[in-house]
């Protein structure tokens, strides 16, 4: 009954925030990231508070080729989904590059009429059911670190300052999450967790403690390690069946987590049966940057060749910590290209690839482009 009279008071009349409603959406902002779905509590008191309305909250914008990082309340959208909005619809989103800390409504930006000859709006936001769009970004290191977004419908009611209001309020939070999880290593791993953005389906990825115990595998390591012999998890730990290859993969282990300093993707097979392909394990340190548990772990990386092509690019990113336009480079380059085709086929300057080289250089450990092949083609197939 409460929630149905609140819906029918008209928006410019509803009250203000409450305490408790405050400190509920705020516990729910601090508490998302470590639920299965993250942040869903947070997106649903949000919408709650500000219906009828889809809510989003991000940690990395969508571009073409990355599917960037978001979780959406009110609607379910694939990872399949979420690529194509990148590849098809996010260079041409109008609310991007919004300025540290300002809220933003697209209709601060173009009249509805203006929008509507958009071919933004006639592809994407017209068959979505989408007309009004209002958030913030809060950046961090000259970059957006988090994003917060409220998306409503054609005959819906205007955003209005009950809703900048809340956002007001939300900022100074934004600000102290955005903060607390660049600190923390464990973000990076939830988003390998959740498989949220990339459509590697050939690509399991299993995370292992200090003591080599599996804290985490996605549903394609699942798949790996129950369809095949040579690999399983034994006491929830992971295992190789055979007895040298398990040798060897606790060796590497052992190596990668030994000293202080960042050491290089290691690449290892697994044998199967007479007529099938090797498995490749790829695994690397995770950077110390988790101060909640200030431990390293170690991601592995499973990839079948008789499945469906890899991503290679995320495998990449993953495996050297480069960003998606150095990935693609050093792919380029492993398969043959140059820099300046790699320059002329993204509209870059040679200047710009020649930056993305050097950084990919420094990331992987390396000083000459025939080393910084060399490690990938391995990363990518265990050669």
């Amino acid at each position: 009954m409460e929630r149905s009279a609140n819906l029918s008071t008209p928006y410019s009349q509803r009250h203000p925030l409450s305490v408790e409603q405050y400190a509920s959406l705020v516990a729910a902002l601090y508490r998302g990231r470590f639920q299965e779905k993250p942040w869903e509590d947070f997106l649903a008191e949000l919408r709650d508070l500000c219906q009828p309305c889809l809510t989003v909250i991000g940690l990395r914008l969508p571009t073409p080729g990355d599917a960037g990082i978001a979780y959406v309340g009110g609607a379910d959208y694939s990872a399949q989904d979420m690529m194509s909005f990148a590849n098809k619809y996010s260079a041409l989103a109008p609310l991007v590059d919004l300025p540290d800390g300002e809220t933003v409504a697209l209709d601060d930006l173009v009249t509805r009429e203006q929008l509507h000859q958009t071919t933004y709006y006639q592809t994407f936001m017209q068959p979505f059911n989408q007309e009004q769009v209002m958030g913030f970004d809060i950046h961090r290191g000259g970059k957006v670190a988090l994003f917060l977004r409220l998306i409503r419908g054609p005959g819906e009611p205007d955003f209005d300052s009950r809703e900048r209001e809340i956002f007001a309020l939300l900022k100074p939070q934004f600000r102290e999450l955005a903060l607390w999880l660049e600190t923390s290593g464990s973000l990076a791993r939830k988003h390998d967790l959740y498989e949220q953005a990339f459509s590697s389906l050939a690509l399991g990825t299993v995370i292992l403690d200090t003591n080599l115990s599996i804290v985490y595998l996605n549903s394609i390591a699942d798949q790996l390690l129950t369809s095949n012999s040579g690999i399983a998890s034994v006491g929830g730990k992971l295992r190789l069946m055979r007895r040298q290859e398990h040798q060897h993969l606790q060796q590497v282990l052992a190596d990668l987590l030994c000293d202080s300093v960042q050491k290089l993707p290691q690449v290892i097979s697994i044998k199967r049966e007479e007529g099938r392909s090797p498995l490749f394990l790829t695994m690397r340190r995770l950077p110390l940057q988790d101060r909640l548990d200030d431990t390293h772990h170690i991601a592995l990386y499973l990839s079948d060749p008789e499945l469906r092509q890899i991503d290679q690019t995320q495998l990449v990113i993953e495996a050297f910590g480069l960003t998606p336009q150095e990935a693609r480079l050093v792919i380029a380059l492993a398969n043959g290209g140059t820099l300046e085709n790699f320059a002329n086929d993204l509209g870059v300057s040679k200047n710009t690839a020649r930056t993305h080289l050097y950084a990919s250089f420094r990331k992987v450990g390396v000083t000459q482009q025939s080393s910084l092949v060399s490690h990938v083609i391995r990363a990518i197939h265990g050669l």
